[in-house]
């Protein structure tokens, strides 16, 4: 057994004296610990928002925040210029939104393509879904998707990833219809979709803003409530 043949002190407040601490060391019996244990934690960090723009890459979703928000997100016109979820607080009368704009998904996302994974776990802590669509990508000239395919597979890459995702409140955002032909698109769009609110804006413009504003607030506030579902799309 170790012996410590120095006797610790301790001196009351105010007095001049040392006093003996009342623990003999040599009572203290000594033994060898247990092996210790190591654990590795892996820790995701998911935003938490009251509404999730859900869209394509280049769809407009960071001018549409930078529109309804004081949120100054890098914009670009080029794909995946957001790689990571920016927030914006959106205020309507007296309530304040929480805005996330989502990196853009592209079709087999829940398979990590374009950074999938990291993208659409910030979307499973989100009361609801704005699909942000561009409706002038499939004019003549361009290369991208009619809107009514682009909200098909964000549906299929919402559901791939977690079953359910997709049954949320949620509404449509219908961007770009400045755009020459747009708006033509934008009609046929309002033909192919059923129960749920489409609401036309130009984001860079900031037209359309202050009903997108109203919708998103009353799905938040849940004074409605309506679902995109896959056979809600008319796509033939």
């Amino acid at each position: 057994m170790y012996k410590d043949s120095r006797k610790p002190t301790t001196t009351k407040a105010g007095a001049s004296q040392p006093i003996t601490n009342l623990q003999d060391p040599d009572s203290v019996n000594l033994s060898s610990g247990l092996p210790g244990s190591e654990t590795v934690l892996i820790l995701e960090l998911k935003c938490i928002a009251d509404v999730s723009f859900v869209g394509m890459p280049n769809a407009g979703k960071s001018t549409l925040l930078g529109a309804i928000s004081r949120a100054k997100p890098a914009v670009g016109n080029y794909a995946f210029t957001t790689l990571r979820p920016n927030l914006g607080n959106m205020n309507y009368d007296d309530m304040s939104i929480t805005v996330a704009d989502i990196p853009g998904l592209i079709k087999g996302a829940h398979q990590n393509r374009g950074l999938g994974h990291a993208f659409l776990r910030h979307i499973e802590r989100t009361k609801v879904l704005a699909y942000v669509v561009d409706v002038a990508a499939a004019l003549p000239g361009r290369k991208g998707i009619s809107p009514w395919e682009q909200l098909k597979d964000l549906i299929l890459e919402l559901e791939y990833h977690l079953d359910g995702l997709s049954n949320r409140p949620s509404l449509i955002v219908a961007n770009k219809i400045d755009e020459e032909g747009a708006e033509e698109v934008y009609e046929e769009l309002k033909r192919r979709i059923e129960g749920v609110p489409i609401f036309p804006v130009s984001a860079v413009l900031e037209e359309g803003i202050p009903e997108l504003k109203a919708g998103l607030r009353m799905l938040v506030n849940g004074e409605t409530s309506c679902t995109l579902c896959l056979d809600q799309i008319l796509l033939d």
